[in-house]
């Protein structure tokens, strides 16, 4: 059985006039705060509440963490098919009392990345109460008197073993946050959980065949991991078109093949060597029925955030792109790379 812990809360004002007040469950944060999607907001976790308000001033760059003083501005973004932006009065009132009374938790995930440019990403185990057998970066809840990287680095050490020393922990800073819904679309049922996601970036001195080693992943939450190389981030971030209709090509080129190495663990905690099928990485929400594996929408979004701190060309362009082809795109991974 999972230890109960006190849970952490999202509060929300629209400026700086208003007082904070805790998020509702059924009210889409971007609703609430009067903001588009991929926007920016002022986010800071006091007194155990993750403080969220529009910038009371332009901020346009992604920064490291904030000092203890003020505020800093992170983008926020949520799928155009986010379910509590498309509850209806109907569907609202239909929710059980425990569900509506719950609020917004919080939530982080790290995005750890090697000495060689690759990232760790985790398969939620199939016994989750949610999200199972998604592809997501290390990461949980945010318990009472922890910050941010207290608790992502905590949910990393449970869920890989893996620690971070001293000198890595000076890498870390947020890439963004996002507005995660359980079920993750409403023709899989009415919302049972509702985060906000804070995604940090931790860069380690160790390469990734070096951590492979170390990894001592936990079967309680998790059954697989993978480090994936930029080219594959590229591939899972821009390829718009989804399985169906992918360019075998994007598969293939550079250091991405039909089969990724990834580590295995089963339900005793013993490892092994394992391989997944990179189409994998093309699969996006489905729109009915039951999910699939692949790697959730929110952690797509906060590659494309590490693509674009790797972007040496136009920025917003880069976002322009992202907006418009990591859902709904219509153009190949190729000529996208072209314009990159």
């Amino acid at each position: 059985m999972a230890a109960k812990y006190a849970r952490v809360l999202v509060h929300l004002r629209k400026t700086s006039q208003n007082i904070y007040e805790a998020a509702k469950f059924s009210e889409c944060i971007f609703d609430h705060l009067g903001i588009e999607d991929n926007s920016f907001v002022e986010c800071q976790l006091e007194n155990n509440q993750l403080l969220l308000q529009p910038p009371t001033q332009n901020n346009d760059t992604a920064k490291s963490l904030g000092s203890n003083h003020s505020p800093t501005s992170y983008r926020i973004m949520h799928p155009p098919f986010c379910p509590v932006h498309h509850l209806d009065d109907e569907s609202t009132q239909a929710l059980p009392p425990e569900i509506i009374s719950r609020g917004v938790d919080v939530g982080v995930a790290v995005l750890l990345e090697s000495s060689d440019g690759h990232l760790l990403l985790t398969r939620r185990a199939p016994h989750m109460r949610t999200f199972p057998g998604v592809w997501v970066p290390p990461g949980g809840h945010v318990e009472e008197g922890e910050t941010l990287e207290e608790a992502a680095l905590r949910e990393l050490n449970e869920e890989t073993g893996l620690s971070i020393n001293s000198a890595e922990k000076k890498s870390s800073n947020i890439l963004g946050l996002w507005e995660s819904v359980y079920p993750p679309i409403l023709a899989m049922g009415h919302p049972k959980r509702h985060h906000i996601v804070v995604y940090l970036h931790i860069i380690t001195s160790h390469s990734a065949k070096d951590l492979i080693s170390c990894l001592k992943l936990s079967p309680e939450e998790v059954d697989a991991a993978v480090w994936l190389s930029p080219d594959l981030v590229n591939i899972a971030v821009w390829n718009p078109d989804g399985k169906d209709n992918k360019d075998e090509e994007n598969c293939t080129r550079n250091d991405a093949s039909k089969e990724i190495p990834i580590t295995l663990v089963n339900k005793f905690g013993e490892h092994a060597s394992g391989v997944l099928d990179s189409s994998i990485l093309l699969n996006r929400v489905p729109s009915p029925g039951i999910d699939m594996e692949r790697i959730s929408t929110g952690s797509r979004f906060a590659l494309s955030l590490w693509l674009e701190k790797q972007f040496t060309g136009n920025k917003e362009e880069a976002r322009s792109l992202y907006d418009k082809n990591i859902f709904l795109g219509k153009e190949s991974s190729e000529k996208l790379k072209n314009k990159m």
